[in-house]
């Protein structure tokens, strides 16, 4: 008899959790999530891609790093706070997110130096460029 209780618990269980499911919720909080990912890979392409005329290349600071929000051909995609130190402008902190190389993990602790590209013309466009040593 234990083992019908026990059925029965979990079936009430399942139902109280149902009713407390909203998927369009879920739905709305998931596209939200993807246009703020979409948005920080069009700045870290945009970085990327600039001209050689447009891009600079700067020293920044990690400031702090936020849990794994998902993966890019086995590479995490991770939620960065870093500080970018342009000369001639006052340092200022800027929040992206970056595929990082499972080789290059280990950069990624508040304190550490990471070498940055922007884009002189948009100082949205901020990436991460992790072939370059830190500075």
């Amino acid at each position: 008899m234990g083992l019908f209780k026990d059925i029965r618990a979990l079936e009430k269980q399942a139902k109280a959790a149902d009713r407390n499911w909203d998927p369009g919720a879920q739905a709305r909080d998931a596209n939200a999530r993807m246009r703020e990912l979409n948005q920080s890979f069009a700045s870290a392409t945009a970085a990327l891609a600039a001209p050689p005329a447009d891009a600079i290349t700067v020293p920044a600071q990690v400031l702090s790093v936020g849990t794994t929000t998902g993966m890019v051909n086995t590479d995490p995609i991770v939620p960065l706070q870093l500080m970018v130190l342009q000369p001639g402008l006052p340092p200022r902190s800027v929040a992206t997110s970056s595929v990082v190389p499972l080789t290059q993990m280990h950069r990624l602790q508040p304190g550490a130096a990471l070498t940055v590209r922007l884009s002189a013309s948009d100082p949205a466009a901020v990436a991460v460029d992790w072939s370059a040593p830190a500075p």
